[in-house]
């Protein structure tokens, strides 16, 4: 922050950084529910954390992607698909602490803190060759490509997502926002005792 400001950073600090960087991940990852801890709790503390954390953000971009994959099917418009259709874009503004919670809740193993400036965007694509190709499931028909922009500067993505030049097949997605949902809805799921 202080850089963006103009600020001099302490000498003694600078070394440091990195480390107080990853101690921060860790913490968020910790309090969410992506690192182990001890409960004596009944229930899954550690798998509500999640629903809380991440559930929610990744069952509303779940939902639109399907939603959007529905409505590109359809023949006869409908007043449900008519705004989707021509949407080309639809973004989600946050902190660097949502983006911490959006990468957890994919399942990423490395915990970062993003930059500020920094976005995530995960790209719904269709498989032009899916009709043209024998043996292909429906899976193989829709898949998500997941970036990183580390800086405000768009010029240089990092590519983040599933191996392979497709992406991720859009079931992994949907698996892991339909593993972290919180039902019936948000607002209902945080006031249920544990």
């Amino acid at each position: 922050m202080e850089r963006l400001l103009g600020f001099p950073i302490p000498q003694w600090i600078i070394p440091k950084i990195p480390g107080l960087y990853q101690v921060l991940a860790d913490y968020f990852a910790y309090i969410w529910g992506y690192l182990p801890f001890p409960n004596d709790l009944p229930s899954n503390l550690q798998q509500e954390l999640k629903k809380i954390s991440s559930g929610f953000l990744l069952a509303e971009i779940m939902d639109r992607m399907a939603l959007k994959i529905k409505c590109s099917k359809q023949v006869t418009p409908t007043k449900e698909c008519a705004a989707i259709n021509g949407q080309k874009f639809y973004g989600y503004s946050g902190h660097d602490i949502t983006q911490i919670s959006l990468f957890l809740g994919l399942g990423y193993q490395t915990f970062f803190v993003p930059n500020v400036g920094s976005a995530a965007v995960l790209e719904l694509w269709e498989n032009v060759d899916f009709n043209k190709t024998a043996g292909l499931v429906l899976d193989d028909q829709y898949y998500v490509k997941i970036y990183q922009y580390e800086t405000s500067d768009v010029k240089n993505p990092t590519y983040i997502g599933c191996p392979g030049p497709k992406g991720c097949p859009i079931s992994y997605l949907s698996t892991k926002a339909e593993l972290l949902r919180p039902t019936p809805n948000l607002k209902s799921f945080c006031q249920q005792p544990l």
